[in-house]
Order: C-alpha cells, then sequence, then structure tokens
C-alpha cells in the first residue's frame, strides 16, 4: 500500500509491507507498480495526519518542555532532565510513549524511537533497532565508534545518492574517513556545507532543540491547540505533475495556479515577502551517450525583488522571470516559495487605480472562503486539472 498525489505522481508514504518489497518513499508510481503491481494507492489527507501529529506532540509534551517538531511525523524531544541522562530510564520511557500512542491517539499507530545524546544520533538510533517497524534503539556515548563499522555514508541523514558520489570523488568511502577528512578542504569543496559534513561524520551536531512555541490553553483540560503556529520563514508549494510536459502553457497554468495557492495562504496569514524562489525539475529529451541512468534536468533559482507581494499575479509575474532563465525539455516537478517575510498591515495606496487590485483579490477571497477554493478565479486558470496542485503533505526523508 502506498500513499500518492496521484497515480502519476511519487509514492509519499510506502506502508511497512511496501518497504519490504523495495518500494521507497518519493519513488514514482511507475516504478512501485512495476516492483508490485497489485500496490493499493491511497490519495493524501493531511487533515488526519495533522490530526495525528498533533496528539503525538501532545503526549510528547508531558514528558518535557523542550519538544522540536522536525517534520509532519518526526519529532525530538529533550528528555535529559526527565530522566536524569540515565539511559535505561530513557528507553523504559519510550516504551511508555509507544504503548500511549496506541492508547491515546489510535492501536494501529506505531513508532520508531531514537535515544542519544544528540539530535543525529538519536535520528540514527531510530533505523537502527530490530525490525522495519515500531523500533526502539539507545546510542550511548560508549556505543559510537561502533556505528562507524555499522554504517555508510548514506545512512547519515542529509547524505544523500548525490554527495554520497561527489565525497567519493575526493577518497571518501566511508564515515570514518569523512570524519577523518580536512574540515578546511570539506569547506572548499562544498562551502559552509563542508563543516557540517565535519560534524555529521564525527557525529557532532548540536543538541539544542527549537521548541514548539507557548500555546494558549483551550478547553477543560488546558490542552495545547497551536502546535503549527510556530515562526514561518517561508510559504511554498509544489506539485508533480501526472506526466512531463513541454507544453508552454501547461506550464504557466500550473506556475499560476501554484502562485494563487501561495498567496491565498499568505493573505490568511496577512504575510507579504521579497525573495521567490522556484524550482522545476523533468527528464532530459537527449540523453548523453555515456549516460546509464535517466538523466533529470534540474534547475532552482531565487531573486529579491524590490517590493513585497502576496498576490497570485504579481508572484507569478516574479516567478516567470526566473524560468525564462532556463530553457527546460520537460517538466514532472514544480515549486514556488516565498520568503523574507513580514507580517503586517501594509498601508493603502493613495490613487484609486493602484487600489483597484487590491479590492478585487480581496473580494476574490471571500467568495472563496465562503464557496471553496477557486469557486472564483482568473481567467488564465480556466482548464486547468482541477487535481493540479491540491494540497498535500511532505514526509521527511527515511
Amino acid at each position: 500500500m502506498g500513499v500518492c498525489e496521484h497515480l502519476g505522481g511519487i509514492i509519499i508514504a510506502p506502508s511497512v509491507e511496501a518497504k519490504r518489497l523495495g518500494i521507497k518513499l518519493g519513488m514514482p508510481v511507475w516504478e512501485a507498480r512495476k516492483i508490485f503491481p497489485q500496490i493499493v494507492l491511497l490519495p493524501v489527507d493531511p487533515g488526519k495526519l495533522w490530526h495525528v501529529t498533533a496528539a503525538f506532540l501532545r503526549i510528547l509534551t508531558d514528558y518535557s518542555d523542550c519538544v522540536e517538531k522536525y517534520s509532519i511525523d518526526e519529532a525530538f524531544v529533550d528528555i535529559t532532565q526527565t530522566c536524569g541522562g540515565k539511559y535505561e530510564d530513557a528507553l523504559f520511557l519510550g516504551l511508555e510513549i509507544k504503548q500511549r500512542l496506541r492508547l491515546e491517539v489510535a492501536e494501529w499507530v506505531s513508532a520508531s524511537i531514537g535515544i542519544g545524546p544528540n539530535k543525529l544520533l538519536a535520528k540514527i538510533a531510530a533505523d537502527l533497532g530490530e525490525g522495519d517497524i515500531d523500533r526502539i534503539f539507545v546510542v550511548r556515548p560508549e556505543d559510537i565508534p561502533l556505528l562507524y563499522e555499522r554504517l555508510n555514508l548514506t545512512d547519515i541523514p542529509g547524505i544523500g545518492r548525490r554527495m554520497e558520489r561527489a565525497l567519493n570523488k575526493l577518497g571518501i568511502l566511508t564515515l570514518k574517513e569523512l570524519a577523518d577528512y580536512p574540515v578546511s578542504n570539506l569547506i572548499n569543496q562544498f562551502g559552509l556545507g563542508g563543516y557540517f559534513l565535519h560534524q555529521m561524520g564525527n557525529f557532532d551536531t548540536p543538541s539544542s532543540l527549537i521548541p514548539l512555541p507557548p500555546a494558549c490553553p483551550v478547553g477543560r483540560q488546558g490542552e495545547r491547540e497551536n502546535f503549527f503556529d510556530e515562526e514561518i520563514k517561508s510559504i511554498g508549494h509544489s506539485y508533480t505533475l501526472p506526466k512531463p510536459t513541454g507544453e508552454i502553457k501547461e506550464i504557466k497554468k500550473l506556475m499560476l495556479k501554484l502562485s494563487e495557492k501561495i498567496g491565498r495562504r499568505m493573505r490568511r496569514k496577512a504575510a507579504r515577502g521579497n525573495i521567490v524562489h522556484y524550482f522545476h525539475s523533468g527528464p532530459l529529451l537527449h540523453l548523453p551517450r555515456t549516460s546509464g541512468e535517466k538523466e533529470r534536468g534540474y534547475f532552482s533559482r531565487q531573486h529579491k525583488i524590490d517590493e513585497f507581494i502576496n498576490d497570485g499575479r504579481d508572484i507569478y509575474c516574479a516567478v516567470w522571470r526566473i524560468f525564462e532563465q532556463d530553457s527546460p525539455d520537460r517538466i514532472k516537478i514544480m515549486g514556488v516559495s516565498i520568503s523574507g517575510l513580514k507580517f503586517e498591515k501594509p498601508q493603502e495606496p493613495l490613487f484609486k487605480e493602484y487600489k483597484k487590485p487590491i479590492w478585487l483579490v480581496g473580494a476574490m477571497d471571500k467568495i472563496n472562503d465562503k464557496y471553496g477554493e477557486f469557486t472564483i478565479k482568473r481567467g488564465r486558470l480556466m482548464g486547468i486539472p482541477r487535481e493540479w496542485g491540491k494540497d498535500t503533505v511532505g514526509f521527511a526523508k527515511q
């Protein structure tokens, strides 16, 4: 079983049974079907996922005031004070959390728990337990030397296949070689990222967490409800097309829809931004003869603009100027985001001709708030498939 955006997209969340067959997070649906033609595909349900996430975060806050939401399905908890630095107590606490998840969230909810002296080691530990589901594992400081014998470069979160190839070119084939490699050489090769690679190779990352913000007590029991109101750095949206396209009209329509959705979300939060980031990727029509695998054309740029914007049309115009710097064969994935955010009510323009676009967007928002998204929309969005750019949920890489 797998959760996906649509039948031409990617697997967002494979079931345990699917993982055992080799179906992985981010794998194209067609590839998953090639591995197992009878795979059951389900559409993503963001509301249900957010509900479950809020429920398990509530449980975690019972054990510590310092809980960091890492992704939709992951969190870090600082239990140093709770357990007094005793790893045996931490292990029993982890088992208690597992039991509470099944009793208080749902009996089918499982969790892999890793315990370690810092966040990186805790995340690694979560993948080291027995089995492929519902694991729990402890990495103590004295266990760290053994990890160099057990782990590969790509077992470290943040080191993927592309980075592994880049490290291999430097003669770095193992974690131990990465740990011993001169940090100055890594920085020369990868910039600031080289410093973090050096830290990861030595399992030496900061232990401090970014805690959930204080939430207003709600209800009789004072339950925390505002788990997702942490400071927002950027607002964006991406979408994987059912099949690659090189048609400029289709590309423009998808770009406009993503821009409009981002604009709507920004206006709901009274946010405006002046840094526009755009990316796309897709299969190349003309592959190098020496290529042994499917090559993908990847393009990513960001621009800082003079104005702070939150109108989908303005976002689209800024994104299109970035897009024109590339000449892609075909596009399969497109993403847009706005950062450099500020949250304040802008001054109303002095002249009527500048007020009209603001009035129009405000009127459209009121109609769509009442009757549903894209009940009223710009004419250029007519004919675009309804499912394009629909809301989804991203999972952290496993």
